[in-house]
């Protein structure tokens, strides 16, 4: 060029447009001095350059000194410069827009940059060249890697339809002119792009809404729909150190990156291609997902999964969106479709990288720890994949037969129940199941019905995934928990010792919902005691959803199983413990006390105006349960084992106490809290439900499972606590004495997963063989004599209904005639007909009557049923031998593990009395019910639904219609329209005195209160979901579409400066 005349050399100076070079700095290292280099090296004639200065926001406002010394630095490089101090660091994109304001004019170019890239001295002149020759709006060089320049980087790149990138190269190709044609690029890295600067402003910049990662996709795919062409020329080459993820930690997130590319897809998608491609990002990412358990890149792909069904939250975004970039669609959609990648770019880039894979061999350090992490990812995903078809496997009885009916596994699909109904009774204000009362009806109903709902009323279907899909929540809550140890491996280890552990399975096996529900649901509550914990200066927006999701939780459990009270109780009083031996200080913990007690009263505000039921004099009875009577002698070695009955090889679960004793040994630092918490909720909670067992207690405790579920967290802990140690020092390669004791865990971890292997061969959790149900369809269904009641009465583990105790070794649960189901695991216990029964039944027991069939025939009980399980015990035999001795009770059937009798005294639940029993029916007490047999002329509205459900209708002749129901008044007999009110009768039960003849009604008249409580509880719910959902953060999402603004910081010493092309 030195031999070329002068004149010649300022034509065409003259003649070459200005190319405005823009970067944005921030925070760069010693390499910027080479960057800088780069661009004063330059050999094209007209070139300006533009300098964005990013800076730190601090408490006392903008820190500019390092700005101040970096623009020192640009202007003794490049004197001529335009530099601008930006307040923060609102995005790259951003900041690159404000070349609009800065350059006036059109006619020019603007380069593009990072502040990583190194150009070489003929890369703008060379790039110039190829946007004229090729008529291209987008010009990109070849990239090479920093620190090795015949690596290549980038030559442009290539999506398919969901936005999947291409790269075209191999991660660390080498550079031998394989790529070095100019070529169509459907886009080019925004680390170096030259663009024309009129489509630039035509294309509005940069997408103010992507701050980082994704921009130079948007901005290429609408310069493509606009007509322009987008290409890559191998002859510039840059150098580019790629080294973000170092340099700004806090800026890198997998989250944003698939957020950015699914929005970008989504709006530039045309309208009639845009469901299909939507469903198959969804399907496409839903699979990649499952894959990347076992290739090591579960987060991303979760993360593309995520952001997928995110648009569903950003639709209005996006249709504004749309709206924006409708002016610029100048090309048919099959021509964009033409310029992407044919199938699958994430399955293209699989098969490059496993060619080259085989070709070449990868030692770089930072990707040796890349794959470590992988490996981790992949051990974890095997790991779970075998626990998971372990619980499939166990459980494969159940899930192709539904449960057995077995304790409180009762069949949610069962004679006419169907999700209607089970609505339809949770709106009455009669609570049927039992005897009945004037009462709001079980939270857990509607629960069930929602539930019902959205799987389309296959109630089966329900049952099985709640009972099956506690074993994966106590799984996952576990894994949440031991999230603090910031170890993959160590919450794998807790995890699969806690699903392994026997106590679920045993539930199961026994019947014992309420327990299997919370075993699953304590991780969940200690996660998040521990998160309000260790976090108490975070967000108010962070605690509210805390506590919102532990009353969320609390809550729930607590619709199905009251017991979960008193457990989060000694929970509360466990942790405070703790964590006061663990030295944590006393306001957090004061703090997680308030927490716990604000989780605690609200889980039971929630739960209203049902929870009413409780406010007894025998509320701590009520919410222990009936299975929570002391005093039942299992045995600490049994506990401790947490063998209840039916478990196999449950000796091998003690090798599990060896890391709780390892834990207080080994544990150093912040592992010693946890220690201590795992040996105080072991030592706590066995002394708890061993003292229970022995009725050492002024209390009775819920039944043994709910509490030893306290033993079991403590258990995983103290795995987690030694597998921190052990993966410490494995680290480190200390060869210390606490790595020597530690190796033992692992073997205590074998040996604790053996019974639950033992366990899962039967299929059913070796839920036992019994013929009682179907025993039990044998009984008349809606007889013509009258709808009756069934009363079972013996060893509470045995009856299939909520009960209530008669004495300590018997309960009696009462269900109306037809097949039972879950609706009876809850029913009142302190109605006067409770009262009634539970008189009669211990006189029974104490064998002072040989009438008890008289003294329950008011309470509509036709049926006496005995379970005596395998084994009976000494109590069920002088059960039946009393029962034998009533004269008003026949022996109907009588089995090894079953006996059945009638009461010839009974009445039907609806019915028409005799003159005689009409006046006995005025007077109350065992005298007027002994001293002659009630008698019924006729029954009444014999149908399939419950006493509040009624839907037939009866003739009768006159008289006094007895109503086996608690009194009151709400209830309504209509005769040929007249209505009736009732009284009580036999003390305790409902009457109708009737002298006209004529078609009978019976309805209960709900109070308009009922739905208004509905109404309130429905809100109460939908605010938690709110604030534990934190549905704020969609609100920051949907409203991106407003315009952000860049805040320059004044510079006094310097005047303003602007770039005018037309003069250049």
């Amino acid at each position: 060029m030195s031999n070329e005349p002068v004149d010649e050399m300022q034509s065409q100076t003259v003649s070459a447009p200005l190319v405005v070079t823009a970067m944005v700095v921030h925070q760069p290292g010693s390499w910027f001095d080479e960057v800088l280099s780069g661009l004063a090296s330059q050999d094209y004639p007209n070139i300006s350059n533009v300098f964005f200065l990013t800076t730190r926001l601090t408490d006392t406002g903008i820190d500019t000194a390092e700005a101040n010394l970096l623009t020192k630095k640009i202007t003794e490089t490049l004197p001529n410069s335009v530099v601008r101090i930006v307040e923060g660091n609102p995005g790259f994109g951003r900041m690159i827009n404000e070349l609009q304001r800065v350059v006036e004019g059109d006619g020019g170019l603007f380069c593009i940059m990072h502040d990583d890239v190194v150009l070489q001295a003929s890369t703008v002149r060379t790039l110039v060249q190829e946007l004229f020759i090729s008529n291209a709006a987008v010009v990109g060089p070849k990239l090479l890697q920093w620190h090795n320049s015949t690596l290549l980087q980038s030559v442009g790149f290539g999506i398919d339809r969901c936005g999947e990138v291409d790269p075209f190269i191999e991660q660390n190709e080498r550079d031998q002119e394989q790529h070095d044609a100019v070529r169509d690029v459907f886009f080019v890295s925004s680390a170096c792009m030259l663009v024309r600067s009129d489509l630039f402003r035509e294309l509005n910049g940069f997408n103010q809404d992507i701050s980082f990662f994704g921009e130079d996709l948007d901005f290429c795919w609408r310069a493509h729909l606009s007509g322009a062409r987008v290409l890559v020329s191998p002859t510039a080459v840059a150098r580019h150190m790629n080294d973000f993820e170092s340099r700004s930690t806090s800026l890198i997130s997998k989250a944003s990156v698939a957020r950015n590319r699914a929005r970008t897809v989504a709006t530039l998608t045309s309208r009639i291609r845009l469901p299909f491609v939507w469903l198959q990002m969804l399907l496409t990412s839903a699979v990649e997902t499952i894959l990347g358990l076992f290739t090591g890149t579960f987060r991303e792909s979760l993360a593309s999964f995520r952001a997928t069904l995110a648009l569903v939250i950003d639709a209005s975004y996006i249709f504004k969106r749309r709206q924006q970039v409708r002016p610029l669609r100048r090309v048919a959609a099959n021509e964009i479709a033409k310029l992407q990648v044919n199938g699958s770019a994430r399955l293209t880039r699989f098969i490059r990288h496993r060619r080259a894979l085989a070709s070449r061999e990868i030692a770089s350090l930072v990707e040796t720890k890349k794959r470590l992490r992988q490996s981790a990812t992949r051990t974890a995903g095997t790991t779970l994949l075998i626990v998971s078809l372990l619980i499939i496997v166990g459980s494969r009885e159940i899930i192709t037969d539904s449960s057995r009916v077995v304790g409180e596994m009762l069949p949610f699909e069962n004679g006419s129940v169907s999700s209607s109904s089970i609505f339809a009774n949770f709106l009455s204000g009669w609570w049927s199941s039992g005897f009945g009362q004037a009462s709001a009806n079980p939270t857990g109903l509607g629960l069930i019905a929602l539930g019902s709902f959205a799987l389309f009323g296959n109630l089966a279907l329900l049952q099985t995934l709640m009972i099956v899909g506690s074993l994966f929540i106590g799984l996952i809550g576990m894994w949440r928990l031991c999230g603090a140890f910031a170890n993959t491996r160590v919450r794998l280890g807790a995890a699969v010792v806690y699903v392994a552990l026997p106590l679920s399975y045993e539930a199961i096996s026994r019947g014992r919902f309420s327990a299997l529900i919370c075993v699953a649901a304590a991780p969940w509550l200690f996660d998040i005691l521990n998160r309000y914990e260790s976090g108490l200066d975070q967000s108010l927006v962070r605690r509210t959803q805390l506590v919102s999701g532990l009353l969320l939780v609390l809550g729930l459990v607590f619709a199905f199983t009251p017991s979960i009270a008193i457990m989060f109780f000694v929970v509360i009083c466990l942790w405070m413990l703790a964590s006061f031996l663990g030295g944590v200080p006393a306001k957090k913990i004061l703090t997680v006390a308030l927490v716990g007690t604000t989780g605690l009263v609200g889980s039971i505000f929630i739960n209203l105006p049902w929870s009413i039921h409780f406010v007894s004099s025998k509320w701590w009875q009520l919410l222990a349960g009936d299975n929570g009577v002391a005093d039942r002698r299992i045995g600490l070695g049994s506990l401790a084992r947490l063998d209840l009955g039916n478990l196999r090889g449950g000796f091998l679960v003690l090798g599990a106490y060896f890391c709780v004793v390892c834990a207080l040994i080994v544990a150093d630092d912040w592992r010693r809290l946890w220690a201590i918490r795992a040996a105080v909720l072991v030592v706590g909670g066995l002394l708890l439900v061993t003292l229970d067992d022995h009725g050492e207690l002024p209390f009775a405790m819920p039944e043994p499972s709910v509490m030893l579920s306290l033993v079991v967290c403590g258990l995983c802990l103290a795995v987690a606590t030694c597998l921190s140690v052990f993966a410490e020092t494995n680290m480190t390669k200390e060869s210390d004495w606490r790595r020597a004791l530690s190796l033992l865990v692992p073997i205590s971890i074998a040996l604790t997963v053996v019974p639950a292997l033992l366990g899962a061969a039967d299929g059913r959790w070796n839920q036992p063989k019994t013929l009682v149900p179907q025993l039990l369809e044998q009984l008349p269904d809606n007889p013509k004599e009258g709808n009756y009641r069934t009363l079972y009465i013996g060893d509470r583990d045995l009856l299939p209904l909520a009960t209530n105790s008669v004495t300590s070794e018997v309960s009696y649960g009462v269900a109306d005639d037809g097949e039972i189901n879950f609706s009876s695991i809850w029913a009142p216990q302190e109605t006067p007909m409770n009262l009634a029964a539970q008189t009669a039944l211990k006189s029974l027991v104490a064998n002072d009557t040989i009438r008890v069939g008289r003294l329950i025939s008011p309470l509509a009980i036709r049926y006496l049923v005995v379970p005596l399980g395998e084994t009976p015990s000494k109590a069920a035999i002088n059960l039946v031998e009393s029962l034998s001795n009533q004269l008003d009770l026949r022996r109907t059937y009588y089995a090894s593990d079953l006996v059945i009798f009638e009461n010839v005294s009974w009445l039907p639940i609806i019915s028409v009395l005799d003159e005689e029993s009409s006046v006995a029916s005025e007077q109350a007490g065992d005298i007027a019910l002994t001293g002659q047999e009630l008698k019924s002329t006729m029954p009444l509205l014999v149908d399939q639904n419950s006493v509040a459900n009624k839907r037939v209708k009866s003739r009768f002749s006159g008289g006094t219609v007895h109503l086996a129901v608690p009194f009151d008044s709400r209830w309504q007999l209509f005769v040929d329209g007249a209505l009736l009110s009732p009284r009580v009768a036999f003390g305790s039960s409902t009457a109708f005195d009737a002298p006209i003849a004529g078609v009978v009604s019976l309805h209960y008249k709900t109070s308009p209160l009922r739905y208004l409580y509905l109404i309130l509880q429905t809100l109460a719910w939908l605010c938690l979901l709110m604030l534990a959902a934190n549905f704020s953060r969609f609100r920051r999402r949907i409203r991106q579409i407003d315009v952000k603004k860049i805040t320059l910081v004044p510079e006094s010493p310097r005047p303003e400066q602007k770039i005018d092309m037309a003069s250049r």
